[in-house]
């Protein structure tokens, strides 16, 4: 009843007790015989208490005496969430085992632990993990194990070198594939493009062991349709030999950015970096001082997708107000936690909005790293890639509340890009500038998908989403690398493998049980914070034990003044 069930169901006996003073009610109830005397008559009336309202009387002393023996009975019980049990269908459990089979989907341990471990229902138990170990499939996502639940590994093998097209991208008037080779041998291999499924070119790529490689081609002024780009790789994996992207002029992202004063310089850096890829997947940019913001058409600041926050000088409570409701209403924010953007005014400006805040702090040399490596932002990375090479020797010490995410931090720890929603809308503070002055991400050449994968994402409420990593998109349709059609206009998208899944690296049985250990010590944390949480919720026994001791002593007063 009420969705709740009872931690200690057998206290519930003792609300037996309640019958005690119902019998004691009833069998003091029976009247007794009446013997006439006759000398009774002589002696003078007395008023004698009505009948009705001794009953009453003795009717709510019952109800008190009942109530506080059911009080404390539900007291001991407690409330809590029901669990569903096990299945012990073996035959029915080998099926659909013996149903499985392998798909283009990323490898997440921690998400297949937790859940066979919910399915358990906290009971003790064994989870046999069939697995070839890959190291990419441990990730930051999920909570804990509980240490009752014993893990064995089956290892199998898996390949040992992968060659794979991790990002397809349109800069510009090219087409540009990112290609990732996982071998001890070098390689010269063929990066095939088609556009439609006609062939578009092939263009050479030599590999260094474990290095990367970008192979561009000219798309000839093909601005709408299905770009492709294929390798050939005969013994890794094969699902990742090709990478899907969708032509749409429609999906080009308007950027407004404020800085200080609005002068070029301040901007320049981020304005280069989106001129790469002006044209199909391109960037529409425009900058102004932030004194300007109040006095924007609004018609401009509608058609805007991504605000970027670069400087704050000149920001009045117009402005403020407007860009509050620009996120709200959808629109993605970018903050840059660099010298020319006070932290005050944004506090002032989006307080309401978002909690994370920053200071300044002291010269300091740090380099980046992702904390949510499948993260969009960071997905054509493969991982940390290239941004270990930045150098940070200005960051703000950011203060990320719990409602927040993590996406990535410094060296030492703290948050380098958090993420937060607010309304429709997302926002992405960054821990330092984007203009080479905290640091030299402008010159590294990470820093390009850095910027248009951070807005990308950014404008994804607004804008129209034309790419998807397998798994994302519900049905069979998205469990399978190509382009599809979604939506009632059936628009395309593409569906590609996650670049994680490109690199082959397996880690040891040890390792893997490490990891394990990890999960189950969070497990433990989280099963004490989730007791606390549950008693916090389930507070209202206490009050049953108050009402219970009340019930007592008006049963007590009252039952004396009834004799």
């Amino acid at each position: 009843m009420f969705g709740l069930s009872f931690l200690s169901p057998l206290f519930l006996a003792g609300a037996a007790a309640v019958a005690v003073p119902i019998a004691i009610h009833l069998f003091y109830r029976k009247a007794e015989p009446v013997i006439a005397f006759a000398a009774m008559r002589y002696l003078r009336q007395a008023p004698v208490e009505q009948s009705r309202r001794r009953r009453l009387r003795e009717l709510v002393l019952l109800a008190l005496r009942a109530a506080a023996l059911l009080l404390l009975a539900l007291a001991f019980a407690q409330a809590a969430d029901v669990v569903a049990p096990l299945s012990r269908d073996r035959a029915g459990a080998l099926a659909a085992v013996a149903g499985l089979t392998p798909g283009a989907g990323s490898t997440r341990y921690r998400a297949a632990l937790q859940r066979a471990a919910d399915e358990s229902g906290g009971r003790s138990g064994r989870i046999v993990v069939v697995t070839d170990l890959q190291q990419s499939g441990w990730d930051a996502a999920g909570a804990g194990l509980p240490d009752n639940v014993a893990v064995d590994i089956e290892d199998v093998d898996g390949p040992t070198a992968n060659l794979a097209v991790t990002s397809l991208r349109v800069e510009g008037a090219e087409a540009v594939a990112s290609v990732q080779y996982f071998s001890p041998r070098s390689a010269t291999e063929q990066v095939v493009f088609t556009v439609d499924q006609r062939r578009a070119g092939a263009v050479p790529v030599t590999l260094a062991p474990g290095a990367n490689g970008e192979a561009r081609l000219p798309l000839q002024g093909a601005d709408t349709g299905t770009l492709a780009a294929a390798i050939t790789d005969r013994e890794g994996y094969q699902a990742d030999n090709v990478r899907y992207a969708v032509l749409d002029p429609a999906s080009t992202i308007s950027v407004l950015t404020l800085t200080a004063s609005g002068h070029p310089s301040e901007s320049l850096y981020l304005e280069r970096a989106l001129a790469v890829a002006d044209g199909v997947r391109g960037f529409r940019f425009h900058a102004i001082g932030g004194a300007a913001l109040a006095g924007l058409d609004p018609q401009a600041l509608d058609r805007t997708d991504v605000v970027v926050v670069l400087g704050t000088r000149g920001l009045e409570q117009r402005g403020r107000e407007r860009l509050l409701q620009f996120v709200r209403a959808g629109g993605g924010l970018l903050l840059t936690a660099g010298s020319h953007v006070e932290p005050a005014i944004v506090k002032q400006a989006l307080g309401g909005a978002i909690a994370t805040s920053w200071r300044l702090r002291g010269p300091v040399t740090l380099s980046l790293a992702p904390d949510d490596a499948r993260h969009p932002v960071f997905r054509p990375f493969g991982g940390v890639g290239a941004l270990g090479n930045v150098t940070f020797t200005g960051a703000a010490l950011v203060d990320a509340p719990a409602a927040a995410k993590v996406v990535a931090r410094f060296t030492d720890g703290t948050p380098a890009l958090v993420e937060e929603k607010t309304g429709a809308g997302r926002v992405l503070v960054f821990g330092s500038d984007l203009n080479y002055e905290g640091n030299d991400f402008p010159l590294q050449p990470a820093f390009l998908p850095f910027v248009h994968e951070s807005l990308r994402y950014l404008a994804a409420p607004r804008a129209a989403r034309s790419e998807y990593v397998v798994g994302e998109l519900a049905g069979a349709s998205g469990m399978t690398p190509g382009v599809v059609r979604v939506g009632a206009g059936g628009r395309q998208v593409a569906v590609n493998t996650d670049p994680r899944e490109a690199d082959p690296r397996r880690m040891t049985a040890d390792a893997f049980r490490s990891g394990i250990s990890r999960l189950q010590a969070a497990g433990a944390q989280q099963a004490r914070a989730e007791v606390r949480q549950q008693e916090d919720r389930q507070a209202l026994w206490r009050y049953g034990l108050l009402l219970m001791v009340v019930g007592l002593a008006a049963e007590g007063l009252l039952g004396r003044r009834l004799g």
